[in-house]
């Protein structure tokens, strides 16, 4: 009998050694999804300042980066746009996010050349890669070992959340061209800084004129030819003009990038889980506008020559000619911009060097 109820009582004393141990087991599985389980914190609502129009690749990428963070933080995050400059103009974005007129913005860097040196490092470079996306990566590597970029923004009160980086270059007007040399001489609309510098090592006679004014001014012939972006000639519809329209693609490094920004204040004010799916977004950007570059620019030559334009691709050498010329005092120039404001231009150009050898290989 005593044998039976001590053995009764071991049985129960072992129940309850096992009930209490899956109550511990149950108890470290809920912390351990409760820690798991991402906590986007309460709704917010983030106001972005972008200059261009909603349609076209740049607007069409923030449309995608926005809707993207919005799916990612179960609607905990929601963006209002503002494109086409509605709330803050291209000039002003800068400042704007600064002050909290806005909470991010889109900002096109040439248009800051004081306030933004550092993040210029690639304008005055001719020769680079060429590829949209070892361009990705040769701008991801460069900010990710560049504290002094980080810097740069942080004293404007802000923190980076995308590059976004351009195609290639295109020179043409309303006459046969079939080299760079055929621009000599020629009135050349261009958007300013190391282009004009680049342009006028060819020879040409530099006009500057905004975008908007370009059409009519090649149609009267006050420019004869138009150097930008190939996507923007194609934005512009100048191939329209004339019956001999010539656009010469240019196999250079286009080292202008815009920013895409957030007010420092307002990343604080988001949790760890929200800023992480802003920086894996902002990360994915960079190869997704990697792609669509080369797409749209296959499609955009193909619609060129569909209108009765001439598309010429260059070959490397007449690039590697022009920068032989002109490369060499354009990134003196702006290091010595850079020191002279009191800043690591040697560092950074020394950098820079490197990574574009490494990335044109």
């Amino acid at each position: 009998m005593k044998r039976a109820r001590a053995l009764r009582n071991g049985d129960a004393g072992l129940i309850a050694g096992w009930g209490s141990c899956l109550i511990l087991c149950a108890l470290v599985l809920a912390l351990f999804f409760a820690g798991t389980t991402p906590s986007y914190g309460a709704p917010q609502t983030i106001r972005f300042a972008i200059y261009t129009p909603q349609r076209g690749l740049e607007g069409e990428a923030m449309t995608w980066l926005t809707e993207e963070i919005e799916k990612r933080t179960k609607g905990a995050v929601k963006f209002q746009n503002y494109f086409a400059g509605s709330l803050l103009k291209e000039r002003e974005t800068l400042r704007g996010v600064q002050s909290g007129a806005a909470d991010m913005g889109y900002i096109f860097v040439p248009y800051f050349p004081r306030e933004l040196t550092l993040w210029s490092v690639g304008e005055p470079f001719i020769r680079g890669p060429v590829d949209p996306a070892k361009k990705a990566e040769f701008f991801s590597e460069l900010y990710d070992q560049s504290p002094e970029l980080q810097t740069a923004l942080k004293a404007y009160n802000q923190k980076l959340v995308a590059i976004h980086y351009f195609g290639q270059m295109a020179a043409g007007g309303p006459r046969p061209l079939k080299s760079l040399n055929d621009l000599k001489g020629l009135r050349i609309r261009c958007a300013g800084g190391y282009d004009a510098e680049h342009m006028t090592a060819l020879g040409a006679k530099v006009v500057f004129l905004p975008g908007t004014e370009i059409y009519s001014a090649m149609e009267k012939g006050a420019v004869q030819a138009n150097y930008t972006a190939f996507i923007s000639y194609f934005k512009y519809r100048l191939f329209e003009i004339g019956k001999q329209h010539t656009v010469l693609v240019v196999p250079q490094f286009t080292g202008s990038v815009a920013l895409i920004t957030i007010n420092q204040k307002v990343w604080d004010g988001l949790s760890p889980d929200v800023q992480k799916v802003i920086t894996d977004v902002g990360k994915e950007y960079g190869k997704k506008i990697a792609s669509e570059i080369k797409t749209l620019e296959v499609d955009i030559k193909n619609k060129m020559k569909t209108a009765g334009a001439t598309v010429v691709d260059l070959p490397v050498s007449e690039v590697n000619a022009w920068a032989a010329a002109s490369e060499k005092d354009s990134l003196e120039k702006w290091v010595k911009k850079a020191e002279e404001q009191k800043q690591p231009g040697k560092v950074l150009m020394d950098r820079a060097k490197k990574l574009v050898e490494k990335y044109s290989k």
